[in-house]
């Protein structure tokens, strides 16, 4: 039966259901062990140190019972145990000792009642510790602060378990306590990325339909008069898809023309480089055909432009009638800073030919090349030997910097004289050398838990111990909280978020 008195619980169990306490001897504050020594001849000794030796809390009660066989062995399971457990009494329901029953409790046994004795030994140094966990974070307003401050209500330093919740990447988890103690986890030169370099496409186009977003007869040119500002050249006319060259777009010209230079245009808008830009180095391909003769004159116009003006142009020309010849022009802006008559037993007809166009920072490069596969994929074109290579353009800052925002195709043909036989099969426009971020995988991403046990010196990710963390030189001892305030900073990877973090800790007294 219940007996009256102080209630005693030991590993969750009222043991007090089986005795009545008569006495409780705990002592005042922990066992003091102070080792002296004798220091010449001088009186007294000196301190060296003082440390907390094993307390024994001693419990005396009697028993009444009718049973008393049951009762002792009732109170006997009640008490074993191979570990230290939690000891509550009655008057600090708050607080708990962690204790270990020592040595044989003794039990005097009468007429249904007895006197027994138990003595518990706290191999901590009787130190009582709170049952309820106190948790400080560093959530503020849903704000993250890099800052808590850590209240130990206490009279007994106590060591926490600390949690880190990454809301993204981070390659590591430092403390730094106003006692002096530094924690780090992770590596503090571990980086989020790299910025490394691509080629990116502009627009391509294989011609094999209507591209998407075409517009017709509009574009940007450097012949919009022949010589004079009433010798107009003219964009009209319309043009075919696939047709009985396979995959290309050809010019279909009106029954006659009214000016100089006219023909249909087909114009393409180009999209930047993921970083925005759009004047950085490029390089421009175009495949064609352009078969002439001594009385056909024609040209087509490749020009890389934006709203106000070509950028940069590559002009295949018909321009002399009676004389089978072709020229090559290019066009920086409104300049031009090279032409050349064509080797027609090199660039002859019933052929397709690459005109590519590079520029590499401040430097403009051509080089046009006849296809030797029918093929016009890029990697089944193999160029025939030699090729015309424009010396390299230096070009001014200004030039350079020329926007592209688009890429105008102009089939031209002169007054109503024949024309050649042209097209375009492809066009590949790309940016180089893009500067992009690579991320790199870090040790702790979005949504890891850390937690941090600094009385067993345990660091687990996620509940699942790590021993990969630990960093030589923590300074594990400087984390053992004194009585009253301790500020805690937190220090993530110089580039991440702060992260999300939780002190819990049981106050302790003496």
């Amino acid at each position: 039966m219940k007996q009256a008195g102080m209630t005693i619980t030991y590993a969750g169990v009222d043991i007090t259901q089986w005795m009545y306490v008569q006495m409780v001897k705990r002592d005042v504050g922990t066992n003091h062990v102070n080792t002296m020594q004798k220091v010449g001849i001088s009186d007294g000794q000196m301190l060296q140190y003082m440390s907390r030796d094993v307390k024994t809390i001693v419990v005396t009660g009697i028993v009444m019972n009718d049973d008393l066989v049951l009762l002792r062995r009732a109170l006997a399971a009640a008490i074993d145990a191979d570990e230290p457990q939690q000891l509550i009494f009655g008057d600090e329901p708050d607080k708990y000792y962690l204790a270990i029953v020592d040595s044989q409790p003794t039990f005097t046994e009468g007429f249904r009642s007895g006197t027994i004795s138990i003595s518990f030994v706290c191999p901590d140094g009787g130190i009582a510790h709170s049952v309820a966990i106190k948790t400080f974070d560093n959530i503020n307003d849903d704000t993250l602060s890099d800052t808590i401050t850590v209240h130990n209500g206490g009279t007994y330093p106590v060591e926490p378990v600390i949690t880190a919740t990454m809301h993204a990447d981070n390659g590591l988890i430092a403390l730094i306590n106003s006692q002096g103690g530094v924690l780090q986890f992770g590596n503090p030169e571990e980086a989020d990325g790299v910025e490394r370099k691509r080629s990116e496409v502009a627009r391509y186009e294989g011609f094999d339909k209507e591209p998407a977003g075409a517009a017709y007869n509009t574009g940007q040119t450097n012949s919009y008069y022949y010589y004079i500002a009433a010798q107009k050249n003219v964009m009209e006319g319309s043009v075919k898809y696939a047709d009985d060259d396979g995959s290309a777009v050809e010019p279909v010209f009106l029954s006659t023309n009214s000016y100089y230079w006219e023909g249909p245009s087909v114009h393409l808008k180009t999209t930047n480089a993921s970083n925005g830009s759009n004047t950085g180095s490029f390089i421009a391909k175009w495949r064609y055909k352009f078969n002439s003769n001594v009385s056909a004159l024609g040209a087509i116009e490749m020009t890389l432009d934006n709203e106000t003006g070509v950028a940069y142009e590559v002009i295949i020309r018909a321009n002399y009638a009676g004389k089978d010849d072709v020229d090559v022009q290019v066009f920086v802006g409104s300049t031009l800073v090279f032409q050349q008559t064509l080797n027609r037993r090199v660039f002859s007809n019933g052929r397709y030919y690459e005109a590519k166009l590079i520029k590499l920072g401040n430097t403009l490069n051509l080089q046009l090349a006849g296809i030797v596969q029918g093929g016009i994929k890029p990697s089944e074109v193999i160029t025939r030997n030699p090729p015309l290579v424009m010396p390299p353009i230096a070009l001014t800052s200004a030039q350079a910097s020329i926007p592209i925002t688009g890429t105008t195709l102009w089939f031209q043909r002169f007054e109503n004289y024949p024309h050649p036989d042209m097209g375009v099969y492809d066009l590949d426009v790309e940016w180089l050398n893009v500067d992009y971020w690579t991320d790199l995988k870090n040790r702790f991403g979005a949504g890891d838990v850390v937690t941090i046990d600094v009385a067993n010196r345990a660091v687990y990710v996620n509940g699942v111990p790590d021993t990969t963390l630990h960093t030589i030189g923590n300074e594990w001892s400087k984390f053992r909280f004194n009585p009253g305030d301790t500020l805690i900073q937190m220090v993530p990877s110089s580039w991440a978020q702060p992260f999300a973090c939780e002190v819990d800790l049981k106050e302790a007294w003496l």
